[in-house]
């Protein structure tokens, strides 16, 4: 139970003391019939509510219906789609903490080699780099001719990746100039 929970609860159990006391107290001065049913009406509301917030709570601090989402999935592998959206090849990206994608050269090692894609005259020895921090994947372009896009699974957009890294997710597609990559 967190400290705010606590604090309300707290509160819960004074509200229900005081419309006790309140009703007792009421009862004990001996108002008048409509006075006191007024009172009593107002009271048991308050009672009612704060009991009510009680048991919601405890349902919320063991495991009730309103849990905090999961994270999403971690994504672990990079999966080229061909224009039929068949898988053409695949890169296991699990327990990296970067990928570079890019076309293989003499000089600059990649970790996705994009060279013999339909595409890949368009695309840079090191086009865009893929960072895993805080249990997130991000994709960065690096300074690419033809940039990089994403097409989030979630709304079906299709964002252009500037200026800072972008975060993504397992369902997202990496455009890399016009190569497609399915992150799973």
């Amino acid at each position: 139970m967190t400290v705010k929970q606590k604090i309300k609860s707290v509160c819960d159990a004074a509200i229900i003391v005081l419309a006790v006391l309140v009703l007792f107290g009421a009862w004990y001065l001996g108002m008048g019939k409509a006075g006191l049913l007024l009172l009593a009406a107002t009271a048991l509301v308050c009672m009612i509510a704060a009991v009510a917030d009680l048991f919601h709570q405890r349902g919320q601090a063991h495991g009730g219906a309103e849990e905090a989402p999961a994270p999403p999935m971690r994504a672990c592998e990079l999966i080229l789609l061909d224009e039929g959206d068949k898988p053409v090849k695949s890169w296991n990206i699990a327990g990296k903490t970067a990928v570079i994608i890019g076309r293989k050269n003499e000089e600059e090692e990649v970790d996705v080699d994009l060279e013999e894609c339909e595409f890949g005259t368009f695309i840079d020895p090191q086009h865009a780099a893929l960072n895993f921090c805080l249990d997130s994947w991000y994709v960065e372009d690096l300074g690419s001719v033809n940039g990089v896009r994403i097409r989030k699974a979630e709304d079906g957009i299709c964002y252009k990746v500037t200026g800072r890294p972008c975060r993504i997710h397992a369902g997202d597609i990496v455009y890399i100039a016009n190569t497609r990559l399915l992150l799973t």
